[in-house]
This record gives structure tokens, sequence and C-alpha cells, in this order.
């Protein structure tokens, strides 16, 4: 796992799974529930704005129900007690303190949140969308299985005949051809990882714009031509039409993806790697991840910064007396670790080793890798104890039991054969090291030598997982809300004039390793999550655009979608040197973006105008998709398994997204006056 991989995870956080999922969906409610409101403040004013006299087809067209009105009435009933809690300050959550400008941010995972306001948020929406979607859904169940199929294939049709997949044929073989230009500057166990991304992301620009291409032009080119007429002349539903091209041209770019896959799956598993290549990259492992903690004899000590970039690892001092660990704590321990194949657990890590001195010339930092159960708990060192952790006592114990249970444990290791204790999985006194684990559970491997940006690993005997597994934990607050964890790694640099960088992706248990094929086959899932996506921003743009217009906004949107964090950054105004106005007067002034602005009345003015603008831009934010949450090339270059959990959630949201755009498109082309 690479140092990019682990900065990927530091921004973006685990992926979603399912306990995220209510979360999402309320997030969806409001979200999608404050456009519905505005789009229903726009449908009411249109419709009471349309003459009596008017041809009876103007008025089918912008029809307006009792239960509109009484859905659209209640939702802004609680949208106005949402402003009453929002200005007196009250029912919401309190707001997590954001890092400065210039810094990463940890996205926090969408969760349930049960406070007064974001709740009546989520009841205004689900009211406001229930008003704007009533003549959508009268609609939809017009909707027949028969004519949607028909014009599926349509769309199909009209899709092959823009000869698109011979060009996306002819481009398949492209990076492979010159593979060896691209490569020439790559390190050999490198190779498999930047293959995979080289050609993943050739394949995603072919795919993304033909799709963009067929899917702005189609619809516009139908209507200036009046080909169109003889579709909706006939006994069909103007939704139908939508759904159907959305279909058709979704197929036809399945089909392309399905075949590129296949061809991307024979040329990469045939294709001459480096082997240190294949097996670093050529996986798809499944981590077991813990918490990392940093402790020492300070008790705020939290890893040392050493001023490196996003400050994504910290640091630990090596010395054979240093007190500071960075310690990886496992709360659960999956069931299959408690008899493993060879009775043995892999442990997989990638740490950063700094040199404060040159060391010696090809040799790695000195590691010593303790681990525990909570059976065996460990304790800070005194000043008179040289660095070295103590066995501590369990909660409820007697003082001096934990020096008794160190003392049994070396009793029993000392009567072991001369040389056990280093045995290693598959010889004779792996057994033996099994069940002195299993009795104490404590496990010790010392001086490993550690490499620079390196995957390496560690196998630790099972018998510490049957331990771990035994009796209860209990909890490490009073309030019984923090599990105490039943396993333990202590990771000490014992190597003088050198630090070891870690980060909480860093280290992993090693549950099982996947089929890599099959992983590369997940992840065009997500690839095929944002053709789905730009194809329907595309078509739902073209219902009331010209194509180029089309093309050009659905383009913008699906692109800014890949510059999330920065957006957020201008919505939250904490980019460095401010909002925009904020920048420009300090560029008229000769001004540094870190030099302090001022307090004049000018300065007020811009400020004012500035937090607008980022009012305005966290309004407009949940209309730009988060592309890159679809995007796996990493996990599939890394060697990582990419959860069925992560992909369902993806296809979720992904219809969540596209759905109220599917009914802006209903609306826009209901408006028009196709064939009438």
């Amino acid at each position: 796992m690479t140092g990019l991989f682990g900065i990927l995870q530091l921004d973006r956080g685990e992926p979603l799974g399912y306990a995220n999922a209510l979360g999402l969906v309320q997030a969806w409610f409001q979200d999608a529930g404050g456009f519905g409101a505005l789009g229903l403040i726009v449908y009411l004013l249109y419709a009471f704005s349309v003459p009596t006299d008017k041809s009876q087809s103007e008025r089918l067209r912008v029809p307006v129900s009792r239960w509109m009105l009484t859905m659209g009435m209640l939702s802004a009933i609680v949208y106005a007690g949402v402003l009453v809690l929002l200005i007196l300050g009250k029912g919401g959550a309190p707001e997590p303190p954001l890092p400065a400008p210039g810094m990463p941010v940890m996205r926090e995972a969408p969760a349930l949140h049960r406070e007064l306001r974001p709740m009546l948020l989520m009841v205004a929406g689900i009211f406001a969308l229930c008003a704007i979607g009533e003549p959508f859904v009268r609609d939809l169940i017009k909707v027949r299985g028969r004519r949607l199929w028909a014009l599926a294939k349509l769309g199909f049709k009209e899709a092959v005949r823009f000869r698109i997949h011979w060009v996306l044929l002819a481009l398949v073989f492209l990076p492979f051809a010159v593979r060896s230009i691209w490569m020439s500057t790559t390190k050999p166990v490198d190779e498999f990882r930047v293959l995979v991304v080289y050609v993943t992301f050739w394949y995603s620009i072919c795919l993304l714009v033909s799709a963009l291409l067929i899917s702005s032009f189609s619809l516009p080119n139908d209507i200036k031509n009046f080909t169109i007429h003889t579709v909706v002349t006939k006994p069909v539903e103007r939704f139908e039409i939508l759904v159907g091209r959305f279909l058709g041209y979704a197929g036809l770019m399945t089909l392309a993806l399905v075949g590129m896959t296949i061809i991307n799956v024979v040329m990469i598993n045939t294709s001459t790697i480096d082997p240190s290549a294949v097996e670093e990259s050529a996986k798809a492992r499944i981590p077991i991840r813990g918490k990392l903690q940093f402790t020492a004899r300070k008790s705020d000590f939290q890893g040392v910064d050493v001023g490196k970039e996003f400050n994504y690892r910290r640091y630990i001092t090596g010395h054979p007396i240093s007190p500071e660990r960075g310690i990886y704590q496992f709360a659960a321990i999956p069931g299959g670790m408690l008899k493993p194949a060879g009775d043995a657990v892999p442990v997989e890590f990638t740490f950063d080793v700094f040199k404060m001195t040159k060391g010696v010339e090809n040799e790695g930092a000195r590691v010593t890798f303790r681990i525990v159960t909570h059976n065996a708990p460990q304790t800070q060192p005194r000043q008179d104890q040289r660095g070295e952790w103590q066995w501590g006592e369990l909660p409820g114990e007697a003082r001096g039991r934990g020096e008794e249970r160190k003392r049994a444990y070396e009793n029993d290791l000392a009567a072991l054969p001369k040389g056990t204790i280093t045995a290693r999985p598959g010889s004779s006194g792996w057994a033996a090291v099994n069940q002195l684990a299993e009795t104490h559970g404590f496990y010790e491997i010392r001086d490993k030598q550690v490499f620079d940006y390196t995957v390496m690993s560690i196998e630790i005997p099972a018998g510490l997982f049957r331990n771990a597994a035994k009796g209860d934990p209990g909890f490490l607050d009073e309030k019984k809300t923090i599990p105490r964890p039943r396993l333990s790694i202590y990771v000490k640099c014992e190597s003088p004039g050198q630090m070891l960088g870690m980060a909480e992706p860093d280290l992993y248990l090693l549950e099982a390793n996947q089929s890599f094929t099959f992983n590369i086959i997940k992840g065009m899932i997500g690839l095929w999550c944002q053709l789905c996506i730009l194809i329907g921003l595309a078509i739902a743009c073209s219902t009331y655009l010209s194509g180029v217009l089309s093309l050009l906004i659905a383009a913008g949107i699906f692109l800014l979608g890949f510059a999330t964090d920065h957006i957020s950054d201008i919505a939250l105004n904490r980019n460095v040197g401010g909002g925009p106005l904020q920048t420009i007067s300090q560029i008229v002034q000769v001004q540094q973006p870190t030099a302090p602005f001022g307090d004049s009345s000018g300065a007020k003015v811009v400020l004012a105008i500035d937090h607008f603008w980022a009012w305005v831009v966290r309004r407009i934010q949940n209309v730009i998709p988060d592309v890159e949450s679809f995007s796996w090339t990493n996990f599939v270059s890394e060697g990582f398994n990419i959860n069925s959990e992560y992909l369902i959630i993806n296809v979720l949201m992904m219809v969540g997204y596209l759905l109220p755009w599917a009914v802006l498109a209903y609306y826009l082309l209901k408006s028009r006056e196709v064939a009438s």
C-alpha cells in the first residue's frame, strides 16, 4: 500500500457501506427535498400565471391539484420551523472543528442525525417531494413495459448508427501497444499497479466521451430534424421516450464496457510483469483494520510531526529505550482467524522510515512488534524501566498480578526447546508457539527489518486470537460506549537516529485473498455507474437545450465531480487567502495570501460577500456528483478487495442522484411543444 493510497484513505475515509445507508437516505430527502421545494415554487408560479383562456393542452401540461397544494403548504410550515431553529441556534448537531486552511479535511461518514433540525429538514423534504412528484408519479403509472422495451431497442439502434463501438474496438489495444513508452521510467515493483491505472484511465476516457457525445446530440437532433414526430404521435408517454433512450444508450455502453473489461483482463493476465510487482499488487486482499493510537510517557503524545506534506503519517522516535509506541487496536476478531490455514494469521504493513542520520546503507529500520490480547494488558514504562512496557493488571485485579503473569509466561517460554520462539509457520515448533500464545495472550517479534514504503508482512500465531476470544474485555469508559480492544499490536522502532512513520491504514490483519481477476471486474462496476450518471445528465439537459449546450453543461457538472474537495473548501470558505473577492483584493494590493486582511469597512464588505458566495456554493454543492466515490482503480491497483456492499451502495447512490434529474427532465420535456 503506497503513500498515495494512504493519502486517498485519509482524505476520503473508508468507502460507504450498509452502516451509512440510513444517513444517506436522510441526506437524500434533505437535499432532493430542498431542490424539490424550489422546483415546486417555480412550477406553481408558472401554473398560476397561465391564463384560463389558454388551450386545454396548455392547462393539462401544468396541472395543480389539491394534494400538491396541501403537501406544499405542509412543507412550507416545516421549513419555517427549521428557519426559526436556525435563527435561535438550536436543534442542530454540534459542528466539528475544521482544520486550518490548506490542510485536508476528513470527511464525516453519513449517519442518521436525530436532532430536531435535521429531522425537520428531512420531513419538509418529504412533503416537498410528495408535492412536486405527484404529476410525475401519476404519469409514471402509465408506463408500459412493451412500449419501454421498443423505445429502448430504438435508442440502442440509433446509438449503433454512430459507429462508436468500432472506434472503441480500435482504441482498446492502444495502451498495451505503447506500454513500453509510458512504463520506461517505472520501478519494477510498481509495474502492475501502473499498468492497471493507465489502462483503466484510458478506458474511462474512451467510454465516457463516447457516451457523452451520443447522449447529448441524439434528442436535440431528432427534434431539429422532426424525426421525433414519428414517435410522439404514437400512443406513448413522453417520459417513456426519455427512459427508453437512457436504457438504449446505457445498454450499448454496457456492452462496450463488458467487451473492454474482458480484453483488459486477458491482456493484464498475459502481460510480462516483474514477479515482485505481481507479488505485491496482483491480489485482492481483505484487510481487517484497527484504530491507531500513539502513546509515550506524555499523556498528550500524538506522534511526531516531521514536516511532511498533508501530515498524513505521524512518527515515533527510534531507540532501544524509547517509550514511544504506535498501537493498533482491534475491537473485534473475525471468526475465520481462530483456526486459519497453517494456524497463522498474516499481518501486512507499509511504514515510512524517516532518517535523521545517514545510517547503514541498504539497511532498514529495526522494528519490534508486540502483539497482546485484552487478557495480557500492557502499561507504560516508568522512568526507571528504560522504555520497556510492562505487564499490567486486568480491571478489578489486585496489584502485582501483572508481574505474576509475566513470570508465568517467562517460565513457560524457558521450558520450550531452544529456538522454538523464533519458529515460523509450517515448522515443528509452531504448534508450541501457538500454545504459548493461546495460554498467555502474548507474542513478540523483535528486530524486524522494515524498509521505506515497502509492503511487508509478519505472521502471528492464531492462538493469540483464540485467547482474545476468551472472556469479556469490558469497556474503556464508565458510560460503556468505547469497547476495550481484544487485540493490540504495539509497534516500536529500535534503530537510533531513525523515526518510523505510520497511519491507520498502514497496518492490517489479512483475513483472506480473493481473485484478482474478479476484483478487476468489480472495479468496472464503478465505471459503469459513472457512465449511467453522465448519460442521465446529458439526456436531462438535452430535453430543453441544444446538443452543444447539453454536452457542455453535462460535461461541466460531471468534471466538477472530480473536484469535490476543492468545492467543499469554497463552500466552507476555508481556502488559503479566503474567498474570491478577498483573493482579488490581495492581488491588487500586492499582499501575500496569508497576510492579515484587515478590519476596515471595505474589508468587512468583501468578507461578507465572500461568506454569501460560500453560502450559495453550499446550496448548489449537492447538484454535483461525487464522481471519485465511484472510482475503484486504487483498490484494484494496490491489491485490495472491493467489498460487494460498497458496490451496492454505489448503485443506490447512482439511482438516488439520477432520480431528481429524471423528474426535472420529465417536466422539461412535458413543457415543450413537440409535434402538437
